[in-house]
């Protein structure tokens, strides 16, 4: 099943006694839904752990269940405050989510930034490369990117990285370290030596708001699933927000007005 949240409003990913995170919320409205009885019995498993603040669009968990999957996408968004599904599909019994075959994350950056130069500096991390100096991970720092690049999104700058697996933290440290070259404050000839010279190089780690886990795909299709009750939810949401944000530059143009 593919599921998409906003990031800010929970305390990461994986599960943690006491606190509001992504897998407790899908497991309490899988649950109530019921499309599962329990974790273990369900086999239930999560594609990719994002960090607090991260957001996705394309998230996937697996679980055994009795109900078809559009049933099941459509009994976990009436249970389900946060976290939606869009799509699901039917897997193979030795289907394991942690196995994808590529995983597309974005960050979004605010303003103008110099595109030539981004593309200069996360271009050195395409390839396999021990990443030890931009994870913090110290057993698996081996990976290898696919896709590295930087693009005009609408009203931002896109980032974009694609790979099999990440390592903990390394897509928000290289985005620090391509800001960094971009600013002056670092060369891309660092960026070589961090990867493949000796000793220990911090290049700073990205804020976590603006990264988005765009999707994790396999060799299987998953199949969009009409909500229209989720879709009228969200639509009311937007609203809400777009009230809000008026809202709030209605108040900073008050700070920013000229006294007579």
């Amino acid at each position: 099943m593919k599921i998409a949240y906003d990031g800010t409003v929970f305390h990461g990913q994986a599960r943690q006694p006491g606190l509001r995170t992504v897998e407790g919320e899908v497991i309490h409205a899988l649950v109530r839904a019921p499309a599962i009885r329990d974790v273990r019995t369900a086999r239930f498993e999560s594609a990719s752990r994002t960090d607090r603040g991260v957001s996705a669009l394309g998230n996937v968990v697996a679980f055994d269940t009795g109900l078809p999957p559009r049933a099941a996408v459509r009994a976990f968004n009436a249970k389900s405050r946060g976290v939606w599904a869009w799509a699901a599909a039917a897997v193979p019994e030795d289907f394991r989510a942690r196995r994808a075959r590529e995983r597309w994350y974005r960050y979004l950056l605010p303003g103008e930034h110099e595109l030539r130069v981004l593309n200069r500096a996360v271009g050195v991390f395409q390839g396999e490369h021990d990443f030890r100096n931009f994870t913090r991970d110290r057993e698996r720092t081996v990976a290898r990117i696919d896709t590295a690049r930087a693009s005009i999104d609408g009203n931002f700058v896109a980032i974009d990285l694609k790979a099999p697996s990440f390592r903990w933290n390394l897509v928000r440290r290289l985005v620090s370290a391509a800001l960094r070259v971009e600013a002056g404050d670092a060369t891309v000839g660092d960026l070589t030596i961090a990867l493949d010279g000796p000793g220990r190089i911090d290049m700073g780690l990205a804020p976590a708001e603006p990264l988005i886990l765009m999707d994790v795909r396999y060799n299987l299709e998953f199949s969009p699933v009409s909500d229209p009750t989720t879709a009228s939810r969200l639509r009311e949401i937007v609203q809400n927000m777009t009230r809000r944000t008026r809202l709030l530059e209605e108040i900073s143009e008050r700070f920013s007005a000229r006294s007579p």
